[in-house]
């Protein structure tokens, strides 16, 4: 039995394609919505991060629950998108072998996996699977190689450019993983 705080109507339970929700019964006129927690109970206000505002609007940023998990998003959301992982991306310190601009971070896909990408990204797109390693390639001249390890042939060191197929294994690989 509670009202809604924008319109003053009643606030139900529903569910949508994310999961169940709680929402305005004055929709579409009222647009309030409020997420559930996994146990069904409201969830708690967002938390704020304390001692930072949004850079775009001076805004308080708060801790949000996305499709991909948590990230920091501006309180002021939808006037002000800006939004940044929680996890920020580690630096490999080997520069971009694309733009030459930017250097190699580790990230990690919506799936969870590890991959290494540009950091000028969206600007330059560049993006590798493998641990990327300031070594040229001997075959193509490639600026940088990678670091593949497999069970059958352990930790090598591989040509990124899917036309060279260089490949060679790393000295000093007698650790079984």
């Amino acid at each position: 039995d509670e009202k809604c705080p924008k319109c003053d109507k009643q606030l139900s339970i529903r569910l949508g394609r994310r999961g169940r929700f709680i929402g305005c019964d004055g929709f579409p006129e009222c647009d309030y919505t409020r997420s559930l927690d996994e146990d069904g109970e409201s969830a708690a206000e967002p938390e704020v991060v304390e001692g930072r505002t949004c850079p775009k609007c001076e805004s308080p940023l708060i801790i949000r629950t996305g499709r991909y998990g948590k990230f920091i998003g501006c309180s002021s959301y939808p006037k002000c998108k800006h939004i940044e992982p929680i996890e920020k991306p580690t630096d490999t310190g080997v520069e971009c072998p694309e733009c030459h601009k930017g250097t190699m971070v580790s990230r990690k896909s919506r799936y969870g996996k590890m991959f290494y990408s540009c950091s000028r990204y969206p600007d330059c797109k560049y993006a590798v699977w493998n641990e990327p390693i300031n070594e040229p390639c001997p075959n193509c001249d490639w600026p940088i190689l990678t670091l593949k390890t497999t069970k059958r042939k352990g930790t090598e060191k591989i040509c990124p450019q899917k036309d060279c197929g260089h490949s060679e294994p790393v000295e000093g690989n007698e650790e079984g993983g």
